[in-house]
Order: C-alpha cells, then structure tokens, then sequence
C-alpha cells in the first residue's frame, strides 16, 4: 500500500497527542522490558538457573526487541501504525499475563523472549511518528519521548520492588501485565497523518486561480477562446465532419433495426435455455466466489503482503550503498556499544579504587541525572536555528570516548565525579541526537529504512556483548559478572542480575542454599545488588 502524502508536517495539534500515546506506550514498554532484573532474580535463583542462561534470557528478549526494527517501517506501511502498534502492545502484554504461570526456567525463557518481540513492535513505530507528525518542532517532540523512556529507568525499579513486597511474583507479574495492556490507550491516538497534514499556500492559491477560472468558464463559455482556436476547430469539423455523421448515422440506423425486432418470434424455450444458462453461471460464479474464492482472496491476500513486506525489507537494507547512511548506522551502534561496556564496569572501578559501595552508587546516580538533562536540553535546542546537529552529535561521542579514557587514570574521588558526570552528558547528547540525525541528513521518507537497519545491526552488537564480560575477567581487578541495561539499547552478561535502577548497592552474599542469604557451608560467594 503506497500512501501519496500531499502537504507538510503538522508540527502541532493532534501530533502532541501522538507523543503523548507515544509516552505512554514507550514509558510502560520500558517498565515491563528493564524490569526483568528485579521481576525475576528470586525465581531464576531458586530454580538454580546459571549464569549463562539469566544472561540468554534477557538477551534474547534484547536482541527481538530490537532485530524487529527492520519490519517496523514495511508493516506500517502496509498497515497502519494504529493497527501494527496496538496489536503488537496487546500480545506484549498477553505475553507477560503467561509468566504469570512460569513454572519453569524455559517457560520464562519462550515468553519473556515473545514480550521482547512484541514490545519492540509496538514500540519502534513511536519513533518514526515523530517524523512524520514533526518538523521544526521535532526536537522538542523527541525530548517528550526520552523522557518516556528515562522516566520508566527511575520508576520502574521502584514500582516493581513495591508490587513485589505486597502482591509476590505472581501478583506482581499481573498487574504488570495489566499495566502494559493499558498502553492500547497510547497506540489508539496514532492517526493517520494524512488527516492533519497541512497544505502549502502555493497549493491554495492555485486552487483559487483554478475555482476563478471554472467560475469564469461557467458564466462566458466563450471566454478565453482565441479567433485562431475557432480556426483550427472548423478545419477539424470539415476534414472529420463527413465521416463522424456517416457514423452517426449508421449508429441510428442500427439502434432501429434492433428495437423493431420482434421478440415474440423467438421460440419461449430458446429464451429459457439462453436465461437458464446465464443464471447458472452467475450463481456458480457467486457461489464459487462466497465460498473457495473468498478463501483464496484472503490466503493470496495474506501472502501478497507478506511478499510486499519482504521486498520492503530488502530494499530497505539497499541504504547501506549510502556511505552518509552507513556512517549514521555504525556510527550511533559503535557509540552505544562503548557506552553500555563503561556503564556496566565504572562500579566495580570505583569499588577496586577503594571507595564505598553507596558512593559508587551514587556516581551512577550522578551520570543517570546528567544523562537525562542532556536529553531534555540537547533536543529542545536542536529546534533552534543557530543549533548544528553534526558538530552537537560528534561532540557527544567525543566527550564519551574522552571521559572513558580519562576515567581509567583518575583517583581522587572529587574528580571521578566530574569526569562521570561529564560522562553522562555526553551520553545525553548522542543518544537524543541519534533519532534526530537519521531524517535530518537521510531525509524523512528514506527514515525507516535508517531506522531499521540502525535497529537489526545494533541487535546484534548487543547481544554479542557477553564476549566483553569474558574478557573483562583477565584484567588486574575481577569483575563481578553483572548485567546492566540502560534505555532502548541493553543487553550485558551478568551473572547475578542488576536492574536499570539508578541507585543501586552491592553486598557480598554467600549462596550456599537455594539463594538463601549468609548460607553457610562451601555456598558461591558473589556480589548481590540492591537496586532500588
């Protein structure tokens, strides 16, 4: 199904509505996926899940959630965004409403993986209705958006732990599973953007000069018509006028000859086999048509979908011949990349360094509030007309490679505040800048196809960076095997899970028994974390 859009963005209007449902789907989608960690970590511990398998777990619902990006612009287009966001965001939260009865590891493993599916179907299109619905507003309608995400980091941890505490694993898995079921109110304020678009005033002026002119016809049929159009119409008449009235009149001859037929002459059984005949094979057509053609028309329908949507995909993954599009791509998922590989080690650095596990937590704390004001800040001012994308959305990868760097040298816990803050800002601004730069260099009609190629490649990046924790085991100071997820993009091997929480405390645990605490006798020793 191609959509011709004639006309401009809204900017405004029903669009805020749109962020608003796309707040709403984003916020509770975050919740449900980043709270695996604190959700599940007693029911993986007592069934004596490994470290490996805590890690696929989530992995794999990392790496759907994201791989299902490349589809997202080809089934909107054949769809709708209502359709493909509502229906994905009611299986995502069918899905979790069965983890409900998650007796098993493996059951948690099928169904946690299909949340992941579904989740990241329902929430991809939030992001490319934003460039549909926004224009020179559209920094400011992303800034809602990151805070739908940020915000679900922050409540997130502390509304599970509550559901925990007071309804158990069962009851809290439901009224999650509830809570994401309310994001349908969300996807049902996706309208078409054809109905809000508005038109250009070149197309309204030509508009008005086409009404003068029909009016203008209307009342003077003449008008207009030049002494040499006359000229040219009566050589036409004399050369063609014979012919045409030959015509004619042969035609009124005809229609003669057929109404003195009389039909009374022909036999009333000639009529009834030739009537007979006609019903018979219009009835077989209809019936053939209600029953096996029906059938068939929405089998070959499905598949000629399905078949557009395919080739869809393939030509999207065509944008990689872009060398500006292959640079966006490789460039957001390689900065991600090292983002996620740093947040998950700077802890455990503070901790070698010597310091105390609450001011590592609250160093962490420190970079989340910067990270979040640097969202907010970097995409309201990209509206403005003085603000360069291109030197703001390098400067936050340079700022996040420069403190990496820095932060290995430093010791003085004043300073690795500041270089973690810094840290945090520079993390604000390249990942608020990467939706942005995607329909600002690319274009907006060329985004989906940035945006699923960007999704598929960065799905795969993550869920191959357990090989980073592996290697991280050589280095001078053991590193606790964790897990840590951050936003849209997460997905690190750990061995006792962590939430996304941004305050957070570790204590050392002896699980000798069934994950029960200070467990004596010849129990794992490992660092659990507290996360709030």
């Amino acid at each position: 199904m191609t959509v011709v859009r004639q006309g401009r963005p809204p900017d405004g209007g029903w669009g805020w509505m749109v962020i608003a449902g796309s707040f709403i789907t984003l916020f509770v989608l975050a919740v449900f996926s980043l709270g695996y960690s604190i959700l599940f970590s007693e029911f993986l511990l007592s069934h004596g899940a490994s470290s490996t398998t805590i890690a696929w777990i989530f992995n794999l619902h990392v790496f759907l959630w994201n791989a299902v990006g490349v589809f997202t612009g080809p089934l909107t287009k054949e769809m709708g965004f209502r359709k493909v966001s509502m229906v994905a965001t009611f299986l995502a939260s069918i899905s979790l409403f069965f983890l409900v009865f998650a007796d098993s590891v493996w059951f948690l493993l099928m169904f946690y993986a299909l949340g992941g599916l579904f989740g990241g179907m329902g929430a991809k299109p939030c992001y490319l209705l934003l460039t549909l619905y926004f224009d020179r507003k559209r920094g400011r309608a992303n800034a809602l958006l990151m805070s739908g995400v940020c915000s679900a980091q922050f409540v997130g941890p502390l509304l599970i732990r509550y559901l925990l505490a007071e309804y158990s694993l069962k009851g809290a898995t439901l009224i999650l599973s509830g809570i994401v079921f309310n994001s349908l109110v969300g996807t049902a304020l996706y309208q078409p953007v054809e109905w809000h678009l508005k038109k250009d005033d070149e197309d309204d002026s030509l508009k008005d000069e086409l009404a003068e002119n029909k009016e203008l016809c209307e009342a003077d049929p003449d008008a207009g018509v030049t002494d040499e159009m006359r000229a040219r119409e009566a050589q036409r008449r004399k050369r063609f006028g014979e012919s045409l009235s030959r015509r004619s009149s042969e035609m009124s001859m005809l229609s003669l000859a057929v109404s003195n037929i009389d039909l009374s002459s022909i036999p009333p059984s000639s009529r009834r086999v030739s009537l007979s005949m006609e019903t018979t094979a219009s009835t077989a057509g209809e019936d053939a048509g209600g029953t096996s053609s029906s059938e068939r028309g929405c089998a070959c329908g499905f598949l000629t979908a399905t078949a557009r949507v395919v080739n869809t995909v393939v030509a999207d993954l065509k944008i990689l011949k872009s060398m500006r599009a292959l640079i966006i791509v490789m460039g957001g998922v390689f900065t991600i990349s090292a983002y996620l590989n740093f947040l998950m080690t700077v802890p455990f650095a503070i901790q070698h360094l010597g310091y105390s596990l609450s001011e590592a937590a609250w160093c962490m704390s420190l970079a989340a509030i910067a990270n979040f004001a640097a969202r907010l800040v970097t995409s309201g001012l990209s509206d403005q007309a003085w603000f360069n994308i291109r030197y703001a959305y390098m400067s936050g990868a340079i700022i996040i490679s420069l403190t990496t760097a820095v932060f290995g040298f430093l010791q003085d816990f004043t300073h690795i505040q500041i270089v973690i803050a810094v840290w945090g800002c520079g993390v604000g601004i390249n990942i608020s800048l990467t939706i942005l730069t995607m329909p600002h260099f690319m274009g907006a009609e060329k985004m989906p196809a940035v945006f699923g190629v960007h999704s598929l490649f960065l799905s795969f990046l993550l869920d191959n960076d357990r090989a980073f924790v592996r290697s991280c085991q050589g280095l001078e100071w053991q590193l606790p095997d964790v897990y840590v997820s951050d936003g849209e993009h997460s997905g690190i091997e750990c061995h006792a899970v962590v939430s996304n929480a941004r305050s957070y405390s570790l204590r050392q645990e002896n699980r000798g028994g069934a994950g029960d605490e200070g467990a004596g006798g010849g129990g794992e020793e490992g660092v659990m974390l507290d996360c709030w």
